[in-house]
């Protein structure tokens, strides 16, 4: 598989891989709170742990360990965010949704694909720096699997902090990004370039590393 190809729309799921976590996080539907946190960290050990030969790089695993469970529990507890089952781009749970008895479960969750890791990225006057692109996948109102992406950095105290998400909105193959420094969409294309609507200009992503979930099933059944 390319290396933008999780971000096209497709029949059928692309996860390859999917990893039983209720070893580590056992709550139930709808409980009333549940500390993320604390298993998000849990997992970045048990994976870290696992990565003693340091084959794969620690912030990407790091960032995967904390993204998968995160989407895991989000299931569990009817928080998953599907934006193609809503006419705004509101994140609401889907539990929240009149639709919810009736999603299947592929619509109920967030598959992660991959992320991508770019040292630097240059969007109109703005440089961001140590940038990581998460990929999911989610069943859509057709039962087709769609994209849905998180922009994460790293902050001054190393830790991974979110400042955009994007969805392909219009069924148009691009994705639509909303970054926190700008007031409107930029569009992320599945071959790997980002277009400015106002300038009419692209980016080309500059992918320096990334996982999948191939990698983390390979990382977790040497264990």
């Amino acid at each position: 598989m390319g290396k933008f190809d999780s971000l096209q729309k497709t029949k059928f799921s692309k996860r390859k891989y999917t990893y039983d976590y209720s070893k580590i996080y056992r709550k139930g539907k709808f409980a009333t709170s549940v500390d993320y946190s604390f298993f998000e960290n849990k997992n970045v050990d048990i994976l870290l742990e696992a990565n003693k030969k340091k084959k794969i790089d620690k912030n990407l695993l790091s960032l995967w360990a904390i993204l998968d469970i995160r989407s895991y529990i989000d299931f569990d507890l009817g928080n998953t965010i599907n934006l193609y089952f809503i006419n705004c781009s509101k994140p609401v749970p889907i539990k929240n949704l009149q639709d919810y008895d009736y999603m299947y479960e592929s619509a109920r969750k967030l598959n992660l694909l991959d992320i991508k890791y770019m040292k630097s990225l240059k969007i109109s006057s703005l440089i961001f720096k140590n940038v990581y692109l998460a990929t999911y996948e989610i069943m859509d109102t057709n039962n087709e699997y769609r994209p849905y992406v998180l922009l994460f950095t790293i902050d001054e105290n190393n830790n991974f902090t979110q400042f955009g998400y994007g969805y392909d909105s219009n069924d148009n193959g691009n994705i639509e990004l909303f970054i926190n420094s700008f007031n409107y969409p930029i569009f992320l294309t599945t071959k790997g370039y980002i277009k400015l609507p106002l300038t009419n200009s692209t980016i080309k992503l500059d992918i320096y590393n990334y996982i999948t979930d191939i990698d983390f099933q390979k990382l977790v059944q040497k264990k």
